[in-house]
């Protein structure tokens, strides 16, 4: 296993593309390989004194392991960067979401004790 961060103009298996690997900020997304081949990535965006997880996704391929150690992995540089924690948007109706939920609750992470909906738009 290999975990870096992405290469400018790196191309991703088909289903790890959503459209916010071709940002300008690869040093903001890690890839987690396996047998040479990427299996997993985390894709953030510094936000002042946190940075933003804006995406966790494997392929089937990816060890379960492999994630465990890609998040360690984004957790230290994101420290080592100057930030100071971390945030993201988790849907707990969904069970993988849910269990990420728990693992960021016994890591010490926090959840607004409100429900919040997040919004969007365009520049």
């Amino acid at each position: 296993m290999n975990i870096r961060n992405m290469v400018k103009g790196e191309e991703f298996p088909e289903e790890l593309r959503t459209g916010f690997e071709t940002g300008s900020m690869p040093e903001w997304i890690w890839v987690v390989e396996r047998d040479g081949k990427i299996v997993g990535l985390l894709i953030a965006a510094p936000a002042h004194i946190v940075a933003i997880l804006l995406r966790v996704v494997s392929t089937s391929e990816a060890h379960p392991n492999d994630m465990r150690a890609l998040l360690i992995r984004v957790m230290h540089d994101i420290k080592e960067r100057g930030f100071k924690g971390y945030i993201t948007w988790l849907d707990p109706s969904r069970e993988i979401e849910n269990s990420l939920l728990s693992i960021v609750e016994l890591a010490g992470g926090v959840k607004f004790p409100n429900q919040q909906v997040m919004v969007f738009g365009r520049a």
